[in-house]
């Protein structure tokens, strides 16, 4: 499956090898950025697709969390793709999950990614819910994805190529929380691509590292155990990329699925296709949670592929060149990139003058194009800084490659999905009748029926075939219309006659009825699924009086409470993401010593890898054992953690309610409560609180995670080594850009807070005036001690917030 930002790139996709594509609308594509799509164009590159032997698959991606307000429009566009019957839907949110199996049952949903199912329970839960397919997190290994592609009932597809985040898609509010920008709704900021100095560093002016910029991910080694484990798709990432992008990278797996490629052909595929575009490849964690190198932290960016090494800057007829012996053809107007320590980027320059480079006092020979293991010179621009002997020497761009990928365009109009319409054409002595059926494609849906009438006495026919054969050459071409002849009758009882120039009116009459009762059908179908949604059950109704939850990672961080400060708790919640086996029914059971065991409610983690499992498990089995009932999940993976029944099950933020449809879903689907996103702003918790203030927590305080990555930071540090990854490794930085953050690694993953803590204490009558009721403050993450937890707590239910803190944004809302 092959990146389509755009039309072009659709093309090049299923020129070389793509069996399917994905792409973006204009609205809620999670490549926001991307060129996308059109109605129009949706329309063209479908019809393209399926007419094709063997036929091609599009796959539309309404990937993002979306907005209340925004529904409608979702829903529209639902109802857009399912009208040209587009082969399946990427979602992420909850509430369009649900839309679309009410409404539009015909349409595949595939979970997105950015719902960060990242195991094999993650994957049953989603088959449970009625997905065909889950797209898993870039982070798996590979046994973990021939673990997960077991699964009866659903099919699995995983990355193989593209930009890699440092965080778990899904999970990542850095962008959105420090610029407004939000990465879940396409606009990521990119912020892990700056540079970090840790405290002491930046403090003397080190401008640090780029510690959290991604590798590229590149796994042309794994695609046939891919193939070999049942994953139905390969996936390449890439919607901001080129045409030329797309068609080197598919042929380059198209021809790898397709096999045996002999290894020179296989190295020159991968100089091409770094050529266009490619930061240094990583086979990320496919062979093992200790992969290493997966970050580049000394430059961003695109490198190119290494042609050689800088032998020299040299100096002729006031002309600086670089001197470097080629291991590719390069030639005039190619791209050179050469890496300069201290930049941030490699240096970069066209070949406007390219010279073979004199073989002793040999003139040097200006050349349009250069061979394999030339030495050659290419003349420098006038800011182009020192360049160090050895340096790498890239191709950032080839005119070679450019002409060898190219692709072609059918004709503008030509391909347009349409229908098959039956035609009963009459002919009557008081003038001509027709109707038009268009068959219904999905059980239930209601037939599309039409009519049209030219009323013109006609005459008895001295050759009634001859009127029968014009009726047929009348019917069978509809022009440019979105209907396909399907069966013609014609009753003509009486043998009559009828010109030609009136079948032709009466055809065009019938198309364009026709073509309007098939919009008023869609429009109306559409209309259905949007009074659908309904403000949540009544049970959502506001609450008269208020209640808090809080949610501690430690059990004694309530000790410093007196009872008092428990008056209006509803429940105390322990993050059981880092208890043991050994020492959790006695965690859990001094918290319920301090708030009461019909207060305590169990959160399970977001993220439970492989290795992480049997010690959860472990945990569940005992606290189950202990009697505790009240659950909290954070990923459709803790529904197969616990029993079906008897449990009472809310939900944490990371599975993301941010529309009444959503609310509505996450109930119907066993949630007894929805906790609102910490990245969310006030126009959307109130449009949320109005229907939905009884079930729905809002984060008051958290230190939230800006991301969650499997990939550990600290390694990157001289003086620390993965080893020391713990609750003790916590490393203040700030970025190029002024962000002062706090890594920490807890259980070998990295968590990047913001140093000033997420708190709308300040707005807490705001809130109450918008109908809010239920409150969360989280103490999680930081090393807090009971007193400060404490003076928080009281500051918080008396609506002050601590300095420093954050709104993130709750006034200028998410964007």
């Amino acid at each position: 499956m092959a990146p389509a930002g755009g039309p072009d790139a659709a093309l090049a996709a299923f020129q070389y090898g793509a069996d399917a594509v994905y792409l973006g609308l204009r609205q809620f594509s999670a490549r926001a950025d991307a060129e996308n799509f059109a109605p129009e164009q949706l329309d063209e590159v479908v019809a393209f697709a399926h007419s094709l032997q063997p036929r091609r698959r599009v796959y539309v991606a309404l990937n993002t969390v979306i907005l209340d307000r925004e529904m409608p429009a979702a829903v529209d566009a639902v109802a857009t793709a399912a009208d040209l019957g587009v082969d399946a839907l990427i979602v992420q949110d909850a509430g369009l999950a649900g839309i679309v199996r009410r409404h539009f049952p015909e349409l595949r949903l595939h979970a997105s990614t950015q719902m960060a199912v990242h195991n094999r329970a993650g994957v049953e839960r989603l088959r449970d819910l009625g997905f065909a397919r889950a797209t898993l997190a870039r982070e798996l290994t590979l046994d973990e994805i021939r673990d997960a592609a077991t699964v009866d009932g659903i099919e699995v597809e995983s990355f193989v190529h593209g930009a890699l985040c440092y965080c778990y898609s899904g999970l990542c509010l850095y962008s959105s929380l420090a610029t407004g920008r939000s990465g879940n709704r396409g606009r990521c900021a990119y912020l892990c691509r700056d540079r970090f100095a840790a405290g002491t560093a930046a403090e003397a002016g080190d401008a640090g590292a780029f510690r959290f910029s991604m590798k590229d991910l590149a796994l042309p080694a794994a695609v046939a155990d891919l193939a070999a484990a049942g994953v139905a798709s390969i996936k390449i990432e890439g919607r901001k990329k080129s045409p030329l992008y797309v068609a080197a990278v598919t042929n380059f797996y198209r021809r790898l699925l397709d096999g045996p490629v002999a290894p020179a052909d296989r190295r020159a595929m991968e100089q091409d296709i770094q050529s266009i575009f490619s930061r240094p490849w990583t086979g990320l964690f496919s062979e093992g949670r200790d992969g290493g190198g997966v970050v580049d932290p000394d430059f961003v960016g695109h490198r190119g592929t290494p042609v050689g090494r800088v032998e020299g800057v040299v100096r002729r007829s006031g002309r600086r060149l670089l001197r470097f012996t080629t291991s590719r053809p390069v030639e005039r107007h190619d791209g050179i990139q050469v890496d300069v320590p201290g930049a941030d980027r490699p240096f970069g320059f066209p070949v406007d003058h390219l010279f073979l480079a004199p073989e002793d006092r040999t003139p040097p020979r200006e050349v349009f194009e250069s061979h394999s293991g030339d030495r050659i010179e290419v003349e420098l621009p006038g800011d182009a800084p020192e360049l160090p002997e050895g340096a790498t020497v890239y191709s950032a761009s080839s005119q070679d490659v450019k002409r060898r990928y190219r692709f072609e365009r059918p004709k503008p109009g030509l391909h347009r999905v349409r229908r098959k319409v039956d035609v009963t054409v009459t002919l009557a002595a008081e003038g001509l009748s027709a109707t038009a059926r268009l068959a219904p494609r999905v059980p239930g849906e209601r037939p599309v029926e039409a009519s049209a009438l030219v009323a013109e006495p006609l005459s008895p026919a001295r050759n009634p075939q001859g009127t029968a054969d014009a009726v047929a050459r009348a019917f069978e071409k509809l022009g440019d219309t979105r209907l396909a002849a399907g069966r013609l009758s014609i009753g003509n009882p009486s043998g009559l006659f009828a010109p030609a120039s009136r079948l032709n009116d009466l055809r065009r009459q019938l198309s364009a009825a026709t073509e309007a009762a098939w919009s008023s059908a869609t429009a109306a179908r559409a209309g259905a699924a949007r009074a659908d949604l309904a403000p949540a059950p009544a049970a959502a109704a506001a609450p008269e009086t208020e209640s808090w939850r809080i949610k501690v990672d430690r059990p004694g961080l309530l000790d410093a409470f007196e009872a008092s400060d428990l008056d209006g708790v509803a429940e105390a919640l322990f993050d059981l993401g880092f208890s043991t086996p050994e020492g959790v029914s006695a965690d859990v059971g001094h918290l319920a010593g301090r708030v009461g065991r019909d207060r305590v409610r169990i959160a399970l983690p977001a993220i439970t890898r492989a290795w992480d499992e049997p010690g959860l498990r472990a945990c569940i089995e005992r606290l189950l054992r202990d009697g505790w009932t009240r659950w909290e999940i954070s990923n459709p993976s803790g529904w197969r953690f616990l029993p079906a029944e008897g449990l009472d099950l809310g939900g944490g933020w990371p599975l993301y309610a941010t529309n009444l449809a959503g609310v509505r879903q996450w109930l119907d689907w066993g949630l007894t409560y929805v906790t609102l996103s910490p990245e969310d702003g006030r126009d959307n918790f109130a449009a949320i609180l109005a229907a939905s203030a009884g079930v729905a927590d809002v984060p008051l305080y958290e230190d939230v995670p800006l991301f969650i990555s499997e990939t550990r930071a600290c390694a990157i540090d001289r003086d620390l080594a993965p080893s020391t990854c713990g609750r003790t490794c916590e490393i203040p930085l700030v970025s190029s850009k002024g962000d002062d953050t706090l890594q920490l690694c807890r259980c070998g993953r990295t968590v990047l807070l913001h140093r000033a803590p997420l708190c709308r204490a300040g707005r807490l009558d705001d809130l109450r005036a918008l109908g809010a009721r239920r409150f969360r403050a989280a103490f999680v993450w930081r090393r807090y001690e009971p007193d400060d937890v404490l003076a928080l707590w009281r500051g918080l239910r008396a609506g002050r917030a601590p300095d420093p803190h954050t709104i993130g944004n709750y006034d200028r809302g998410l964007a």
